[in-house]
């Protein structure tokens, strides 16, 4: 019975092969050279491609022999060109000619061969998949291919508005060693990272602070979002993907305003990336992954990433508290170096009322503690600046990411509802029309039923669900594949986001054990010096100078 229906499936085949590719006129030897370069395993083999694979493959080689040209972008910059190094900005709009077609390549074919009992299971759609699918290339900037490119914000200024206009922050954003120096306001870096979540699905884009306009005046706000905005600019240049985006180019090079201004008009055409043939990439190819190991590797991710949120909040609390304690225990510091400056008082009074009987050394001592608890005091209000730049900045920059990276793994979730979801409903469709025979809406050309049904193949299920319904079992096919690459990029992104934090947190804490190393150091001087100070009052013949 199985030898029987292989052998109808082949000439179902067979048949579809003269119709679309034979009798239409298409030349036979490039259709078998490209039917090689889909499969590893040989893509001439015709038992090695499923119908609906074979439907799939023809298309796709109709579509490259009829290429149909791609609609090229306006322009970033109308008229004027801008003032860059490479004069290259005005055509970054401007895409490839028919470079990004829709090619998908089968990379690996698990468990080709069905048989038996697993002939009733799916096997017009596997439930492993692997494959790699062409899209666009990255086009690379050259002035930003050194690895040691740095960007920074180095000051915000205060921009008083006018009649019309409300006041706002600007931001000086430097990029070394190439020299651009350009002004951004807030809006600016949320329009660049909106713009970069249209194009790049699939990326997990680094936070922004929100905004909040009741805290726009506080300094300490103002330096908390400076630190923020970046963190943004050098996580985006610390992706090799990202860092050679045009519009992130424009962002850090365009130093006109009504330039720049011109080019976030341009980018209000921009539409959201919905196919997978639009993506961009760095070697034009993105992976397409469904599998057990995957799928436990995301639920497994999920809870990981769940329970670092929950730490990273607590870390956040944590270090705001510690820097309430380094500032109350600096207050106290500072509280009892004024008693000892107020004891000093006490005895200099005494002493200059006195003609004889003057204690000098009393004001020694009281001077010396004071010195000594005010530094100690002054140590500790530089923990402050310490621990809200290198643990309270750090973490809440770090917790947004992790609420960001919980957001785009829900895309992964997503695309798996809607594949699963839609795959449910057809199937339930096409068996209502199996076990009616309701031919009439199986939606397929009267010459191919009319075979069909000379070969008695209509009575055979898996053929059928394979040939009904095929624009929605096409859909199907994009949902599936929709969902197998957010489930292989949510598994590139979770493992570079934790390599990543492996690699930030120790340079920032390597960093910060530094600092603290460098507070210790300074204030074993303040003790050492204390030591001789007080050491030295207990012999008069070596009082030290008396100092107010």
């Amino acid at each position: 019975m199985n030898q029987q229906n292989n052998s109808d499936e082949v000439q179902l085949k067979e048949m579809l092969l003269k119709t679309e590719i034979l009798d239409k006129g298409y030349d036979s030897e490039n259709f078998i050279n490209f039917m090689e370069l889909q499969k590893e395993n040989g893509g001439q083999d015709i038992d090695m491609w499923t119908y609906q694979e074979l439907t799939q493959a023809i298309n796709q080689f109709q579509q490259l022999n009829q290429p149909q040209q791609d609609e090229q972008l306006q322009n970033i910059v109308s008229d004027k060109q801008l003032d860059l190094d490479d004069k290259k900005l005005q055509n970054i709009e401007q895409e490839e000619q028919n470079q990004n077609l829709t090619i998908q390549i089968q990379k690996k074919d698990q468990q080709q061969s069905i048989c038996g009992e697993d002939k009733n299971k799916d096997t017009d759609i596997k439930s492993n998949l692997s494959k790699i699918h062409l899209c666009k290339i990255q086009d690379k900037k050259e002035q930003l291919q050194s690895n040691d490119i740095s960007v920074y914000i180095s000051k915000y200024q205060r921009i008083a508005g006018g009649i019309f206009t409300s006041s706002y922050y600007s931001y000086t954003v430097q990029t070394d060693p190439i020299g651009w120096i350009v002004q951004r306001r807030y809006s600016d870096f949320l329009w660049l990272r909106e713009l970069l979540c249209k194009i790049y699905p699939g990326r997990n884009i680094a936070p922004l602070p929100k905004k909040s306009v009741l805290k726009n005046e506080k300094e300490l706000y103002l330096q908390k979002r400076k630190k923020f905005l970046e963190n943004f600019l050098k996580t985006v240049l610390k992706c090799e993907l990202l860092r050679h985006d045009k519009w992130f180019f424009a962002f850090l090079s365009s130093k006109e305003e009504k330039d720049f201004k011109q080019i976030q008009k341009l980018s209000a055409q921009i539409q959201r990336v919905t196919k997978l043939e639009q993506i961009i990439s760095i070697d034009g190819k993105i992976q397409l992954e469904i599998n057990g190991n995957l799928n436990s590797h995301n639920i497994e991710a999920t809870q990981l990433v769940n329970s670092v949120d929950i730490c990273y909040k607590k870390l956040r609390r944590e270090s705001k508290q510690l820097l309430l304690d380094f500032d109350q225990l600096s207050n106290t510091i500072f509280n009892m170096g004024q008693t000892c400056a107020d004891l000093y008082q006490l005895s200099n009074k005494f002493n200059q009322s006195i003609p004889q009987g003057k204690i000098s050394q009393l004001d020694i001592l009281y001077i010396s503690m004071n010195n000594m608890l005010v530094q100690w005091g002054n140590n500790l209000t530089s923990q402050i600046k310490i621990v809200q730049e290198e643990l309270c900045y750090f973490f809440k920059f770090h917790h947004h990411q992790i609420l960001v990276l919980k957001e785009f793994m829900k895309q992964k979730d997503q695309a798996q509802q809607e594949y699963e979801k839609f795959k449910s409903r057809l199937e339930q469709k096409k068996n209502k029309l199996f076990t009616t025979q309701d031919f009439n809406r199986w939606e397929i050309p009267a010459v191919q039923l009319k075979a069909l049904q000379d070969e008695n193949l209509t009575q055979n299920k898996e053929i059928s669900f394979q040939i009904m319904l095929p624009q929605e079992t096409t859909v199907q096919e994009d949902l599936k594949n929709i969902y197998a690459y957010f489930n292989s990029s949510s598994y590139i992104e979770i493992t570079k986001h934790f390599e990543n934090t492996v690699s930030e947190f120790s340079n920032h804490f390597t960093k910060f054990c530094s600092l603290q190393k460098e507070q210790i150091a300074e204030q074993k001087l303040v003790w050492d010096q204390s030591i001789v100070n007080l050491t030295n009052l207990q012999f008069p013949k070596e009082l030290i100078k008396k100092t107010t």
